[in-house]
């Protein structure tokens, strides 16, 4: 199999040419995804547009449909209306209204302006109104349906009727006012007597989804539901609108990870673009990080002030002092671990009320063990460098209080935030729990160390 260089210095060959007909040859030979790496990664963007106006139609439409935004926006500026409806109307519905949803408003409406007023245009609009975020906006209407009285042979003549862009591995069945009753599978057609009635082999236990649900919830529905390639997207009447796919999911999947581990660091999703990667302006990413960064910031300068007031603790117990940033450091890490856990499960909806005391009792318990482990380690290694019994006995009793105190911290506060305040708590990542860890750890040692300053020095 050809390499990706090895195509993308064929393509900047016959560039550099000017020779169109080699180029186009080359073209037609390759897979699209191939394509689509040599567009995105190896050539520059006039290049880019030169390129695609020398694929077929076909091709080209779905060369198109994984192109980023800009480069999406640049194949299509130049093309005659005609030829970007046609480039559309080859895709997948849902595609061709992100394509659209992407470009300026007047571009897309000058495109939807040279489409004929049929049924497929009528769709492609509804689809770019519905919010991008829900199941309504990452559905696509290319798929089979039939009705519920069909036959098995009735169904392999819609298959063979069917358009390339359409979905064809499960057929949904429904009423005569479009109310989803069914779905059976291509692979359950081939395995009965074409005679049969579809009633006979389909499954009623359909796994649906609504227009308004949120594309998180609806990947999470996917992962639940039996491996499914495909579910139905009904309206609040059970009518069948559309489906969404496999391929849709791990898009959405892909988007919301790299949203929350953004968010986890303190860094708005909206500087990001449709590949995740952080763009825009610098006067933009310092609004989007500023407010976290706030955060750590005031609670820093808490923690100097909560020093200052100690100071003569300080001046006093020198050594106990100085393994500060060791258990504020190990505070820090074991709360950012178990957030980072409850983050996620609670987004996969593996932590709910029914299950979070267990899941809380097992984070402290995981902490506990570790920290018995490093208590022994520092307690140890302490004794041994100082021969302060009093140190080694506090240093070891911290580790292990506080490991399993800010294990449970590091669960409680995200999923307070999801519980009470119906807030993304992936908002709530490093900076935060790091601050507070800081906080208290300073505190409340302090203190300790006050009262116990004559045994420690």
């Amino acid at each position: 199999m050809q390499s990706t260089l090895s195509l993308a210095e064929k393509i900047q060959r016959y560039l550099k040419q000017n020779n169109p007909l080699p180029l186009r040859r080359l073209l037609a030979r390759q897979n699209f995804a191939d394509i689509i790496d040599v567009l995105e990664n190896h050539i520059e963007a006039d290049d880019v547009r030169t390129c695609f106006q020398h694929l077929n139609v076909g091709k080209a439409a779905k060369v198109l449909s994984g192109l980023s935004n800009s480069l999406q926006r640049l194949c299509l500026a130049e093309l005659p209306v005609g030829l970007s409806c046609k480039l559309l109307r080859q895709m997948s519905t849902d595609d061709a209204a992100d394509i659209l949803q992407g470009m300026e408003a007047e571009d897309s409406q000058r495109i939807l302006n040279g489409m004929p007023l049929d049924a497929d245009t009528k769709i492609l609009q509804v689809l770019m109104q519905a919010a991008p975020d829900t199941a309504a906006g990452i559905m696509s209407t290319d798929f089979l349906k039939i009705s519920v009285d069909a036959t098995v042979a009735d169904a392999f003549q819609l298959i063979r009727q069917a358009q390339e862009k359409d979905f064809i591995y499960y057929i949904y069945l429904v009423d005569a006012l479009d109310k989803l009753i069914g779905v059976v599978s291509l692979k359950q057609l081939f395995l009965v007597s074409e005679r049969l009635a579809l009633s006979q082999v389909a499954e009623f236990d359909v796994k649906s989804l609504l227009l308004t649900f949120d594309q998180e919830f609806v990947a999470t529905v996917f992962r639940k539901y039996y491996n499914l390639l495909s579910m139905p997207v009904t309206d609040s009447d059970n009518v069948i609108c559309g489906i969404i796919t496999i391929d849709d999911i791990l898009s959405v999947i892909e988007e919301e990870t790299s949203e929350d581990i953004y968010k986890a660091s303190g860094i708005s999703i909206e500087v990001t673009d449709e590949r995740g990667l952080l763009v825009g302006s610098e006067f933009r990413a310092f609004r989007a990080r500023f407010p976290f960064l706030s955060i750590a910031l005031g609670g820093q300068f808490l923690t100097a002030t909560i020093i200052a007031h100690y100071s003569q603790t300080v001046a006093s117990a020198v050594i106990a002092i100085s393994f500060l940033p060791l258990l504020t450091g190990l505070s820090g890490s074991i709360g950012s671990q178990s957030e980072t856990i409850t983050v996620r499960g609670l987004a996969l909806n593996m932590i709910d009320d029914n299950n979070i005391i267990t899941m809380l009792a097992r984070e402290i318990r995981v902490a506990f063990i570790i920290a018995v482990f490093f208590a022994l380690i520092v307690g140890g290694l302490t004794y041994g460098f100082y021969q302060n019994p009093y140190l080694s006995l506090l240093l070891a009793s911290w580790i292990v209080v506080s490991q399993c105190v800010f294990a449970g911290i590091g669960m409680f506060i995200p999923y307070g935030l999801k519980r009470f305040f119906k807030v993304d708590p992936a908002g709530m990542g490093g900076p935060f729990i790091t601050t507070v860890s800081d906080i208290l750890t300073f505190l409340l040692y302090l203190s300790v160390v006050t009262v116990l300053v004559s045994k420690l020095q």
